[in-house]
């Protein structure tokens, strides 16, 4: 009867995480073919093209907020979008958390606004030079001791660096950025990786389905 029951378990575990493979493939597809078209809304509106203009809170929220939106996140939700704006240093502006059961969970993103420029940036290499090194370095943003957001984002309006905490070697080092002013397909393409559908789709959901 043992050995039957760890069969079943073995069976339904395996099935599941075939179920979970297949359920994020469609999410993430899905995602990919609309959010190039979603995202053309926020590139060509008013408020990018006179960026230069902008006050912090107009770029938080006719540039941020709407970005987020895209990708699938409720800002207007603060169980799932908490905002903290106003807190000095390294602590986030925003975090995106998975709200389920009336309890907080997955943290996926800690979000955090500052008026950096293009030239600060090595597209080539993917190197943040920070100007802020004297407020916050990389390497205190992204300490897991502190932040359990999968990802790390900086961002200041419309250029968007992802920094995956798990892969921290060099805290200059950012795993992708997405320039909402210029963008490829295949820039596209990866940022559907970061949509809410894939980053909170969980092995766990396929069960309560």
């Amino acid at each position: 009867m043992v050995e039957i029951a760890v069969l079943l378990f073995l069976i339904v575990l395996t099935v599941s995480g075939l179920v979970y493979i297949f359920c994020k493939r469609v999410i993430y597809k899905l995602n990919r073919r609309v959010l190039a078209r979603n995202m053309a809304l926020i590139k060509n509106g008013s408020a990018l093209q006179k960026f230069e203009t902008l006050s912090e809170k107009e770029i938080r929220e006719k540039l941020i907020y709407p970005f987020f939106m895209v990708l699938g996140y409720n800002t207007y939700d603060m169980r799932e979008f908490q905002s903290f704006v106003g807190r000095n240093g390294c602590m986030p502006d925003y975090l995106v958390k998975k709200w389920d059961h009336s309890k907080y969970r997955k943290t996926a993103l800690a979000i955090k606004y500052f008026p950096f420029k293009e030239e600060d940036i090595d597209f080539d290499n993917k190197i943040y030079k920070n100007p802020f090194e004297n407020v916050c370095s990389i390497d205190k943003m992204t300490d897991e001791v502190y932040f359990k957001s999968e990802y790390y984002v900086l961002t200041n309006g419309y250029l968007y660096l992802f920094f995956d905490r798990r892969k921290k070697k060099d805290g200059s080092k950012y795993d992708f950025c997405f320039n909402v002013k210029k963008y490829s397909k295949s820039d596209s393409a990866q940022l559907a990786h970061y949509t809410k559908q894939c980053l909170f789709l969980e092995l766990a959901d396929v069960y309560r389905a």
